[in-house]
């Protein structure tokens, strides 16, 4: 009797564990399905949030520029740099925010319009001085041969400080002046160590890799973001626009285009702009014919010997020079006898541009149809009888 008790207290009690076992191992799965649900639930969520970011931004149709695209939302813009390189692998991206955004700033997150900008080219103050925004830049690499009557005297006055260059960047300057930016060139690799780790924003300025002029010129529309200035980016850009292809629409039906070539030597080695260069596509558009036939972009070395082949006969000459006392013939014939063998030399037809008497640094970029007229004006004066050249002019005799 006593072990048939004794089997049944045992048997109960083992009843009761199995089913405390099993409640427990429920209890666990219900805990582990619910928090399951929950992470689910949130990523859910956190997904939604990102669609409808990205639902919200809006892309900028941009008409030929290829190295950078904007994209906008009501609280946001979005501007994506390409590689100057290729221009399908992303370089640099950044979130651009208004000036009462109240959260702390992540990485590449820059509040606009900004206060504060430090330029580290000529080129880049091109677009500014356009915008009228020099009010905006505190600090600039130099103002050596910088022709800008404003800028030269916000650097007299200290209003506007020389931060120094690639390399040798006067660090406690740039701390100092709290910059909300810095515009630098993605062609000057390893320039920038020193100033990366300063916590800030580098925006790279590659406008110079574009192959058209009118590319190279929207750029305007970019520089514009951090400055509060897109409306009058849109106005200036478009005027140019128009007018670029005004001109360029008077030489699409001229009988002879007459054969131009550039450059000069350097080192023992001519340099010359591929046929489908940015310099082609002036020489193209103000109706005439570059001597380089081929599908490059970038430059290429060439000899003496080899250019003189194909550029012996050729109408045109085009140069640019820094000679702060004017520049003639008998000067050009100085840098090497062999250059007086040239056709172009001999009718004078060599068009030259001094960046000692010209502000082209600064102003180039943004003025592809200033640039074009000039070169009409030389290729093909009778369209254009009364104009005055203002970067190309003659060489003098």
């Amino acid at each position: 009797m006593i072990m048939k008790i004794n089997k049944l207290y045992t048997f109960n009690i083992n009843t009761v564990a199995i089913k405390r076992s099993v409640f427990l191992t429920a209890l666990s799965l219900s805990k582990v399905l619910l928090i399951m649900c929950f992470v689910a639930l949130a990523a859910c969520q956190t997904q939604a949030r990102k669609q409808a970011v990205t639902e919200k931004l809006t892309p900028v149709m941009l008409s030929r520029a290829k190295g950078f695209k904007i994209a906008k939302s009501t609280d946001k813009t979005l501007l994506s740099i390409y590689s100057p390189k290729d221009t399908s692998q992303l370089l640099k991206q950044f979130s651009l925010l208004p000036q009462d955004y109240a959260q702390p700033l992540n990485e590449n997150e820059i509040k606009v319009p900004c206060k504060c900008i430090i330029c580290l080219s000529s080129t880049q103050l091109a677009y500014l001085i356009e915008l009228d925004a020099l009010d905006n830049i505190v600090g600039i690499n130099s103002s050596r041969h910088l022709f800008n009557q404003i800028i030269n005297d916000k650097v007299k006055a200290k209003a506007i400080k020389k931060v120094g260059k690639e390399g040798v960047f006067n660090i406690e300057t740039i701390v100092s002046l709290a910059p909300d930016v810095i515009f630098v060139s993605p062609f000057k690799t390893g320039g920038y160590d020193a100033i990366k780790n300063l916590g800030i924003p580098l925006v790279p300025m590659a406008a110079y890799a574009e192959q058209s002029p009118l590319g190279r010129a929207e750029w305007i529309k970019m520089l514009a973001l951090f400055a509060g200035k897109e409306t009058a980016a849109d106005s200036i850009y478009k005027h140019i626009e128009m007018d670029y292809e005004r001109l360029k629409a008077l030489t699409q039906s001229v009988k002879h285009r007459p054969t131009v070539f550039s450059g000069k030597m350097k080192g023992g080695t001519w340099y010359v702009a591929g046929g489908d260069s940015f310099f082609a596509h002036y020489f193209r558009d103000a109706g005439a014919d570059y001597i380089i036939k081929n599908n490059m972009t970038g430059s290429m070395p060439m000899d003496y010997e080899s250019i003189y082949s194909l550029a012996g006969n050729a109408d045109y000459w085009r140069l640019l020079t820094s000679s702060p006392k004017g520049f003639n013939k008998a000067m050009l014939k100085q840098e090497d006898e062999r250059y007086a063998d040239f056709d172009a030399y001999k009718t004078g037809r060599v068009l030259v541009c001094n960046l000692r008497e010209v502000p082209y640094r600064e102003e180039s970029a943004i003025k592809p149809n200033v640039l074009l007229a000039d070169y009409i004006f030389h290729f093909h004066p009778e369209l254009m009888p009364a104009y005055e050249p203002t970067y190309w002019k003659k060489i003098e005799e």
